[in-house]
């Protein structure tokens, strides 16, 4: 298994991260150099991270490719770029509902040569009022087409 950990939120931090995270657990001092393809992918992870942040649930959601086919599940399906917009614009209708994101143990893993998966845990720290903290995982599923990676699969639990 091919994985890239992200110690910080910081570019530098990802890449010093990635070139020593350990991908053998056997090996736990073993340094790992992740490829050009996994670097790409977290760093879509984080730009979504700061869209959030900033409050940009459009530039969040634009990671996604515009398909028919593409899900994601935030307690419910959805399928395609219209249902998807709409559960989180649901789900989370304004700011203070969107609260603050922080990813956290990222890593990417190499499906092939055109797809990957990002798996990493989640903190969302908001008032009581608009919703209380919460916790949880994600999973993304990312495919490199004409555009560049996009997710064509995305769960939050």
């Amino acid at each position: 298994m091919t994985r890239v950990g992200v110690c910080n939120r910081s570019m530098a931090g990802l890449i010093v991260c990635a070139l020593t995270f350990c991908g053998a657990r056997a090996q736990p001092d073993k340094l790992y150099t992740a490829s050009h393809q996994q670097l790409e992918v977290v760093k879509i992870v984080l730009a979504q991270e700061a869209s959030w942040n900033r409050g940009d649930l459009e530039g969040f959601i634009a990671r996604f490719k515009d398909d028919p086919d593409t899900q994601a599940v935030l307690g419910a399906r959805a399928r395609g770029m219209a249902a998807i917009r709409m559960a989180f614009r649901i789900n989370y209708p304004n700011r203070d509902a969107m609260g603050a994101l922080d990813y956290s143990d990222v890593e990417a893993r190499e499906l092939g040569d055109n797809y990957c998966l990002a798996t990493g845990k989640y903190h969302v720290e908001r008032s009581k009022k608009a919703g209380g903290a919460a916790d949880g995982t994600f999973t993304e599923v990312f495919e490199k087409t004409a555009a560049g990676w996009q997710i064509i699969f995305s769960e939050t639990t």
